[in-house]
């Protein structure tokens, strides 16, 4: 199968890696650059700042080549995502319609569907995508409308059960979380949501769908994330960008940008979460976007802290301290994040315990502790860090009543992120283990003390 004579530009080189990543879906761009294409994974991204500039003539042999030596399967995708340019392109066999997608959304499509089945639970974290899933954000277009044959047809009524439906997951999962609310919304969004995106859709309802999806894509992801899962919950997070990126839906990207900077953070992975963090409030002020500004403004605080930059990460404080002034009241989105001083202080309060300011530290998170009685996830979180406040200071008594108080609500969440929280208490009072209170609290929460990290 061979290109039209000087077809090969950025978009079609795009175009090729999404056919292998709908295989693949574990390719980085590294690895397609390298070991398909031959070329410098710089080369890639230059490609990219002309989208539709043909390559030069010694790339498009290099480009036709690949294609040639592609997997059968990899071709078969290129051809369905590509068909006006690929010559002597075959039809759908009888019997059978071809939706085509833009190159984006056929990605994505395929990539969720690839996730649904047992083996994607194999899936790894993989921090030197984070930089390639915002530049692919950037460089791709927005696409058009999809059509399918079978006649049936989505409506405004159909987003709206959609929403109900996130809506009652999303209640479950923050009060509680869990395998059987994260295997019951995977299950429906890839039996019931991810199917509407491959039907016809009315013209009103196409937009509010996609950002439907893309939300529900989101809370599955940070589902994964919360249960340990970071390579399911990484990808889950990278096709909610691609599907809200294809309706235009800015505002939501950013959105989904600071919930990668969230998993990047808890990974340790702070330069690459301060990357995106700051491209996320770039598209938020674009957006117009407050709520999502102000989060944005705090996990670059937090980056720039977990990094030890102290006078950048108290710069991005103010920010975002003059951001969340900004935001008026009215209805928000469904996905906007409802700020209050509880929530603020969780970020804040976070940003000093790292830089080592123990009495700010405590300062905010005093009062997400006291104000988190409905909300077991975030009441873990702040005894954490109070509690790890409380061991640089000494104050071993206190810090200890803090871990007991995470034993006591752990039993009650299922969160390998509430117990990872409890072992960084653990591992900031493991040089304490000769004084009593310390050897008591090991015992009785069952920890072992030679065991906590740092």
């Amino acid at each position: 199968m061979n290109l039209q004579s000087g077809a090969w530009t950025s978009e079609t080189v795009q175009a090729l890696q999404d056919a292998y990543r709908a295989v693949n879906p574990a390719m980085t761009d590294e690895a397609f650059a390298q070991d398909v294409l031959g070329v410098a994974p710089r080369t890639l991204y230059n490609w990219r700042k002309r989208p539709r500039t043909p390559l030069r003539p010694d790339m498009q042999g290099v480009m036709s080549r690949a294609l040639t030596d592609a997997p059968e399967a990899v071709v078969e995708r290129f051809r369905e995502m590509r068909p006006a340019l690929v010559a002597g392109n075959s039809s759908p066999k009888a019997g059978h319609s071809l939706t085509v997608y833009p190159s984006g959304l056929d990605v994505a499509v395929t990539i969720l569907q690839n996730l649904a089945e047992p083996s994607a639970d194999s899936v790894v974290y993989r921090p030197d995508d984070l930089a390639a899933t915002v530049l692919d954000w950037l460089m791709s277009a927005v696409g058009q409308a999809v059509v399918s044959a079978d006649g049936s047809r989505v409506t405004s009524a159909n987003v709206q059960q959609v929403r109900a439906m996130i809506t009652a997951i999303d209640t479950i999962e923050r009060r509680a979380g869990g395998a059987e609310c994260r295997a019951t919304a995977r299950k429906y969004l890839h039996d019931v949501a991810l199917p509407l995106l491959q039907r016809e859709i009315e013209s009103q309802a196409r937009s509010e769908l996609f950002s439907a999806v893309a939300e529900l894509c989101e809370i599955v992801g940070w589902m994964y994330y919360d249960a340990g899962h970071h390579g399911m919950g990484q990808a889950y997070f990278t096709q909610a960008l691609r599907l809200a990126r294809e309706v235009g839906d800015v505002a939501l990207s950013a959105y989904l940008m600071t919930s990668i900077t969230h998993q990047a953070l808890h990974i340790g992975q702070a330069a690459s979460a301060l990357r995106v963090a700051r491209v996320a409030q770039n598209v938020a002020e674009s957006a117009g976007s407050p709520p999502v500004l102000v989060e944005a403004d705090l996990l670059v605080a937090r980056s720039h802290a977990a990094l030890g930059a102290v006078g950048d990460a108290t710069a991005a404080l103010h920010q975002a301290e003059r951001s969340y002034e900004r935001i008026e009241s009215g209805t928000p989105r469904a996905w906007e994040p409802e700020w209050d001083e509880i929530m603020f202080a969780s970020h804040a309060g976070t940003c000093w315990n790292d830089l080592g300011n123990t009495k700010e530290a405590r300062r905010h998170l005093t009062q997400v502790w006291e104000g988190s009685g409905d909300r077991p996830r975030r009441r873990i979180y702040s005894a954490a860090e109070l509690g790890i406040a409380a061991a640089r200071e000494g104050e071993l008594e206190l810090a200890c009543h803090y871990g007991a108080e995470i034993v006591a609500l752990t039993d009650n969440v299922d969160s390998n992120r509430a117990h990872r929280h409890l072992e960084r208490l653990a591992a900031k009072l493991k040089p304490f283990t000769t004084t009593q209170v310390v050897r008591d609290f090991f015992d009785q929460s069952g920890l072992n003390p030679e065991g906590a990290g740092k």
